[in-house]
């Protein structure tokens, strides 16, 4: 039998994949994602064209109301499902994450799915495309990092409802982590824990989604750094500046250093790009409104500010040291180890078991100053306080005795003294509660971690 030449075959396969490398080639150059062979956008056209008469989109939004979604080419923000009209071509559509304002401490966010971010509008016809929103189940909670918990738990989740007044409440979700020291949250409500042996990952991300279950977690990402050091104690606290670069304290080692963006995307062994040195056993940090870090210093026995301008390099040196001490009659130097920005711009630090307002006049100068902080509260000798948190009616949590963590309500925070917290939690899930965070942040803080 003669072989057939494949450039003289009619009707062969030769032309449908040609026909193919041009649509594949139109959609590229489009910008679009091929969601179908047949076409741009997953129609059973050869393409998406643009011009021509109007069409018609029809966005369905399902799963929370309201949402923020958006369609390029319409001003509207939709908030519910709608039909608008459009012209023909090609629309992204972006939804955006919303919360839902709770009663209480904390808010729920919900994310959005889009199954056609690329809408093809045609003319003269309807295309359909649909947004459902989906708890992210780390928020709408607050988040109690804890140590030696009888179940060997390291993160608890409590939902509002089971921290409202005074009494005695499990977790509503337990889950192990490897670790609890000076953790946080992304925008996107992933939490970012330091591991807390050798054993576990130095710098781990846990996605969002994990923590809709109790129970043992594999973090996604996990950041092994050099710049952390070999020394114990290593890495202490996490926080995130205003463009998404993680910040960590290193204890021994006296420093705090800088993992952008890019560098925490995936698994890896970055180097820090930046690395301020030269810091007494740093503990806990906070970005201002301004983008200045503050560092709580705890074998200075100083809260230190870096301002924004200085964070672009490495060096030891500090904008300004503050040193705080008690009243008269029986003065003494505190040693800070919490830091939490209220929603006024107020600083409140832990000084080990003293927690202290620092007012905006009390942040401002450079140099080194000696202040008496106006206000300044005496928890319980029994009490372990280590980080703090505010929630979104203004209330700061923070450790108390074995098995315990508690509030000091709004009103609480403005006498000095010994103040009796205005809420208790005892739980048989937590040993020793240590680092606080709530995801979504308060939107009055300058927390990185805030909706939208």
């Amino acid at each position: 039998m003669r072989p057939v030449d494949p450039a003289r075959q009619s009707g062969s396969l030769a032309t449908p994949l040609a026909s193919l490398a041009r649509r594949v080639r139109r959609c590229a150059v489009a910008g679009l994602a091929l969601t179908a062979i047949a076409g741009c956008g997953g129609s059973d056209s050869e393409s998406c064209a643009a011009g021509g008469a109007d069409g018609m989109l029809t966005v369905n939004i399902s799963g929370h109301d309201p949402g923020a979604v958006s369609v390029e080419g319409d001003a509207e923000v939709l908030t519910a499902t709608k039909t608008i009209t459009l012209p023909a071509g090609p629309h992204r559509v972006i939804a955006d994450r919303v919360t839902s304002p709770q009663t209480g401490i904390t808010a729920q966010v919900f994310e959005a799915s889009v199954d056609r971010p690329s809408a093809c509008v045609r003319a003269a016809a309807t295309s359909v495309v649909n947004v459902t929103y989906a708890l992210v189940p780390t928020s709408g909670k607050l988040w109690v990092g804890v140590g030696n918990a009888p179940d060997d738990s390291t993160m608890l989740g409590f939902d509002p409802a089971s921290v409202t007044a005074t009494r005695t409440s499990a977790a509503d979700v337990a889950a192990n982590t490897g670790g609890s020291d000076g953790f946080t949250f992304d925008r996107a409500g992933n939490m970012w824990v330091l591991g807390g042996t050798t054993a576990d990952a130095p710098l781990a991300r846990y996605r969002a989604a994990s923590f809709a279950t109790d129970g043992d977690k594999v973090p996604d990402v996990v950041i092994d750094s050099p710049s952390f050091g070999a020394s114990l104690p290593g890495p202490k606290v996490v926080a995130f500046d205003a463009a998404g670069n993680l910040w960590v304290s290193v204890v021994a080692d006296g420093k705090v250093v800088k993992l952008t963006a890019a560098q925490i995307a995936a698994t890896g062994n970055p180097s820090a790009t930046v690395e301020r040195t030269g810091i007494g056993s740093p503990q806990g940090l906070a970005f201002d409104g301004a983008g200045n870090l503050w560092v709580a210093a705890q074998d200075d026995e100083a809260v230190i500010r870096i301002d924004a301008a200085n964070l672009a390099a490495s060096g030891s040196s500090v904008d300004l040291a503050i040193t705080a001490q008690t009243p008269s009659p029986v003065i003494g130097t505190l040693r800070p180890v919490g830091l939490a920005f209220d929603g006024s711009g107020n600083l409140w630090v832990n000084y080990d078991g003293t927690i202290a307002r620092l007012t905006a006049a009390d942040l401002g100068g450079t140099g080194a100053k000696t202040i008496t902080p106006a206000i300044q509260i005496n928890t319980d000798v029994l009490t372990l306080p280590v980080g703090i948190a505010f929630d979104q009616d203004g209330g700061l949590w923070f450790a108390h005795e074995s098995g315990k963590f508690a509030r000091l309500g709004p009103t609480q925070l403005l006498t000095s003294g010994s103040v009796v917290p205005s809420i208790v939690v005892t739980s048989p899930d937590v040993g020793y509660a240590s680092w606080f965070a709530i995801y979504p942040a308060p939107a009055s803080t300058p927390l990185y971690h805030k909706v939208p």
